[in-house]
């Protein structure tokens, strides 16, 4: 008899250990999801003070808001060269990729040059 006391004991650990794992991985999941969350309010306050920048305000952090301005430059110039290899451009509506000989964007169907 005693040797099944100590097979349901042994039993009894293990589900609760893997009640506390799975309790664990809750709060874990929970925590990952509260960080996101500040995440996500970090790049707001980025975004606003970038807005600011580029309406002529002063902030603190000019600095890096120029380097960002100089980055999306040098990303609409390596853009602006993709779309000459491909022999395309962008819709002046929506912004859509199409063939420079189309006379419609296939996307939003505005008139192209």
């Amino acid at each position: 008899m005693a040797f099944f006391d100590d097979v349901k004991r042994f039993g009894k650990n293990l589900t609760d250990k893997g009640k506390d794992v799975i309790e664990i991985t809750k709060l874990n999941s929970q925590i990952n999801a509260e960080k996101d969350k500040i995440k996500d309010f970090y790049v707001k306050i980025g975004e606003e003070v970038y807005k600011a920048y580029s309406a002529g305000e002063e902030t603190a952090y000019n600095e890096y808001c120029a380097e960002i301005k100089n980055i999306e430059d040098t990303i609409n110039e390596l853009t602006a060269k993709v779309l000459e290899l491909k022999n395309a451009t962008k819709c002046p509506n929506c912004g859509a990729e199409v063939a420079k000989d189309t006379s419609f964007c296939s996307t939003c169907g505005t008139k192209l040059n």
